[in-house]
């Protein structure tokens, strides 16, 4: 299976790139909306700020709503509408807005529990390894799969058909992470 991996250019995405190849995909550096034609699969990574990223973001709009994707950290926030870091308008594939988190330090930066509250073929509770200082509240929303717990609960995971969004970073998460990215690559051959 082919993974494209945007690059925002304005991060290193090699982590990334060798999580998927551990995970038995045949990952691959995009850049343009033709180069994520030619793909089985889409990553948004989570490298970069929100600013920097959602102009280019912004034309892989079609390709996310076509071909199943995984969004992490700043990619899960590009699919919401807008964001109070710097500004801007994401994809709106959901309908919320990335705010700086209320925690005791920020950035919240190393493992943490993340709870399932849905069943979900991708997502499995357990811990995974986050490193962000923004994120989106936890409501009551059905694409809402995984929570967070700061001062407040955040968002750790949305998902609608082919779509799945993690603030968490699941190629830096050890063996919980990788079994996550190979159930993506499982359920996105279908």
């Amino acid at each position: 299976m082919i993974v494209g991996v945007v690059d925002y250019t304005v991060g290193n995405i090699g982590s990334v790139l060798t999580a998927l190849k551990r995970a038995g995909a045949v990952p691959v550096v995009v850049k343009g909306v033709e180069e994520a034609g030619r793909v089985d699969a889409v990553v948004l990574p989570g490298v970069g700020t929100y600013e920097a990223a959602y102009a280019l973001a912004r034309q892989f709009k079609e390709v996310v709503l076509e071909k199943p994707t995984l969004a992490i950290c700043l990619g899960m926030q590009l699919l919401f509408e807008s964001s109070e870091e710097g500004g801007g308008q994401g994809l709106g594939v959901f309908k919320d807005r990335v705010e700086r988190i209320k925690a005791r330090k920020v950035p919240n930066i190393g493992w943490r529990y993340t709870h399932v509250v849905k069943n979900s073929e991708i997502i499995a509770e357990g811990y995974y390894y986050y490193l962000h200082s923004y994120g989106v509240r936890w409501g009551e929303n059905e694409a809402y799969t995984a929570y967070i717990k700061l001062e407040e609960k955040y968002v750790a995971a949305v998902e609608r058909g082919h779509i799945i969004g993690v603030q968490f970073h699941p190629e830096r998460s050890g063996r919980t992470g990788l079994e996550l990215i190979k159930r993506f690559l499982a359920v996105a051959k279908r």
